[in-house]
């Protein structure tokens, strides 16, 4: 029997084989097969965790199986006692858990813009000229001789680091501004 828990994805979802459970739980698998059965016969809102395939035995011969998603599994797994049992329905819940995560990261992935080499060094440069405009904004603040327009030196800092356009009333009143007498004290 083997320790490992395979868990594939089957119809956007992390599945797991009727046969692995049938040999992790050390039941026989055509009574999986009918517990299964029994399951989504009972109720047609279950359709959807369990999925009728088939697979290919060592005889060349084709027999019915279900992969099932996480719920399925659960319906499935909470009649299964005995000494083993937790210990194995927590495994699953582990590779459930890890599989879903890998989905999710793959789905992020494929989500995310495409960039080649050009571009990034282009976004670098744009956000690296971003950086420079705002720390000499700052340095101009700090020597702006009226509270205000050191106000809007910050301000029109922060929109350049930002990416954003100033408003109007962010620029200095009349485009006047007034610096400190760096020989004054």
């Amino acid at each position: 029997m083997s320790e490992h828990i395979i868990i594939g994805h089957y119809n956007g979802q992390p599945t797991v084989t009727s046969r692995e459970v049938a040999e992790h739980f050390k039941k026989n698998h055509r009574d999986v097969l009918e517990s299964i059965r029994n399951i989504t016969a009972e109720n047609s809102a279950v359709a959807d965790m369990f999925y009728e395939t088939t697979y290919t035995a060592a005889n060349k011969q084709s027999y019915p199986m279900y992969q099932m998603n996480r719920d399925g599994f659960t319906l499935l797994a909470m009649g299964f006692t005995g000494k083993d049992a937790l210990e194995w329905k927590l495994k699953y819940i582990r590779a459930f858990n890890m599989m879903e995560e890998q989905l999710k990261v793959k789905e992020i992935q494929a989500a995310m813009p495409k960039m080649d080499a050009r571009m990034m060094e282009a976004q670098a440069r744009l956000n690296n000229s971003r950086v420079d405009t705002a720390k000499l904004l700052m340095q101009m603040g700090d020597k702006a001789a009226l509270y205000y327009n050191r106000e809007q030196c910050y301000q029109l800092a922060l929109c350049t680091l930002a990416g954003k356009q100033p408003d109007e009333d962010m620029l200095p009143a009349g485009r006047h501004f007034y610096l400190k007498d760096s020989n004054a004290n």
